[in-house]
């Protein structure tokens, strides 16, 4: 008689698990985005209480590590990843976030700068220092030197944001 596999046992057959601190890297089907990021097709349960989406609908691969190892993610919450690897699936990695600290995470750089919140003001011919909050993006001034618009930008962020962990060395 054949043995039916568990959502569990099919999930993480497709994990690439590492050392614990490690990603854990989601080696199966992959979401058509600019982002990237993992994704699963659930069928049942994973729990009782858990739904994880629901019967036939897709669920995303760090969201359904979250919930095999944490329990349900409360609504409106989203999954952050703490190493920014979309593909990784470790728990440890894994936090819930509202959607604003999600945004306050994520890693963004200035092609023309190689910083976050540093772009050329080809007018003024200096490094312009902001960041954006809420929709709302906060000028911080010009800078000569784009290395102390970026530190000016980092600690701005520091002071509003509290999930900016690439920020925080």
């Amino acid at each position: 008689m054949k043995k039916t596999r568990t959502f569990s046992e099919r999930f993480w057959e497709k994990v690439v698990v590492a050392s614990p601190d490690e990603c854990w890297i989601w080696n199966a089907a992959k979401r058509k985005s600019p982002i990237g990021g993992g994704r699963y097709l659930f069928y049942g349960h994973l729990k009782a209480g858990v739904t994880a989406g629901g019967p036939g609908k897709m669920i995303l691969a760090h969201r359904a590590s979250w919930e095999l190892s944490n329990g349900p993610i409360p609504d409106g919450y989203l999954i952050d990843h703490t190493c920014h690897n979309t593909l990784c699936v470790n728990p440890k990695h894994l936090r819930i976030a509202t959607p604003k600290q999600n945004a306050e995470n994520r890693q963004r750089h200035s092609s023309a700068s190689g910083f976050r919140g540093v772009t050329w003001n080809r007018d003024m011919k200096k490094w312009c220092a902001h960041y954006k909050e809420h929709g709302t993006r906060h000028h911080l001034g010009y800078f000569d030197c784009k290395h102390e618009a970026a530190e000016v930008a980092r600690r701005a962020r520091n002071e509003v944001f509290t999930h900016n962990d690439a920020d925080r060395y």
